[in-house]
């Protein structure tokens, strides 16, 4: 029998597909990177809530499997996306969790954006258990996840990132590893108060654009060819621009993310205030009903800000 680092360092030198790899958590970020992963050759089961997720993943290859417990019985690796920290806990430790069934040496890649601390934890239980964590985050949103191109900032043991590192280059193409566990998590934590930051000059530069009678498709071309250039002036400019607010990624959970940023901030005794608009502005677009739009919807509120 074959361990699972001698099985994840096979795919390294090989390119070829591990038995199975686990997944949990197919939402707008998780079921392309899936597609991806089974375009790629791998064996994919999978844990599912959504009929129609199940429905559209098991035609295209993936196995389901009607339990939690179930994917850790399958699969010695195993990827998870999930909105938060509760959730990611509750999927690894609680009571009907992956560590009741996980055999020695699994390897669980956390590719959603928790809590450093939460993600400590877990990492020191599972070890005692003789299993690994590696936290994962992405940026890149829906567009990124389907293209394979996303940034994946990697924390955990280093010599387990090494092993699993081919099977994060199906799904990304920025993929550094930052440190020791919960530091993935920390960098996630900086890229969302630089998106949310950068969302919030977009917006303002458009209104105010707006309001002088510019042509705004062209003022965006003109700042796209200089400093201002950035991803989000390109994408969610367009979003702005034309009000097409069809989430690439949830208010809701750029919300969450901030305020994880936030907090962790307060607690190394930062007074961030860019960060803290930020999360005001999402917080009120929330209030507006505005919680499944994209993030980049606090556009609209600061539209309506008075002088």
């Amino acid at each position: 029998m074959i361990n699972v680092l001698n099985s994840i360092q096979y795919i390294m030198d090989t390119k070829k597909a591990h038995n199975e790899i686990g997944y949990i958590g197919l939402g707008i970020m998780g079921k392309p990177m899936v597609k991806n992963l089974l375009v790629a050759g791998h064996n994919i089961v999978f844990y599912a809530r959504k009929a129609n997720i199940i429905k559209e993943v098991s035609k295209i290859g993936g196995r389901y499997i009607n339990n939690i417990a179930g994917i850790a019985k399958s699969s010695k690796v195993i990827f998870l996306n999930l909105p938060n920290s509760d959730d990611v806990y509750q999927v690894i430790l609680g009571p009907s969790g992956l560590i009741q069934s996980l055999s020695k040496g699994s390897v669980i890649i956390d590719m959603s954006t928790i809590s450093p601390e939460v993600t400590k934890a877990i990492s020191v239980k599972l070890e005692k258990k003789g299993c690994y964590l590696i936290d994962a985050p992405v940026s890149g949103g829906e567009v990124g996840a389907i293209n394979g191109n996303l940034s994946i900032m990697v924390g955990g043991k280093k010599k387990i990132f090494n092993k699993i590192k081919n099977l994060l280059s199906i799904l990304g193409e920025n993929i550094t590893y930052i440190g020791d566990s919960g530091s993935g998590q920390v960098t996630k934590a900086c890229n969302q108060i630089l998106v949310a930051g950068t969302m919030v000059s977009v917006s303002e530069i458009l209104l105010l654009a707006k309001k002088l009678k510019c042509d705004l498709d062209l003022v965006k071309k003109a700042l796209m060819g200089g400093f201002a250039n950035s991803k989000i002036l390109d994408l969610h400019g367009d979003r702005m621009i034309n009000g097409n607010y069809k989430p690439g990624f949830k208010a809701a959970l750029h919300m969450k993310d901030l305020d994880i940023a936030v907090g962790l901030s307060n607690k190394v005794g930062l007074n961030l205030k860019g960060a803290k608009y930020s999360k005001k502005l999402m917080k009120n677009a929330i209030e507006d009903n505005y919680h499944n739009s994209d993030s980049s919807i606090i556009n609209k509120i600061i539209s309506k800000n008075k002088k």
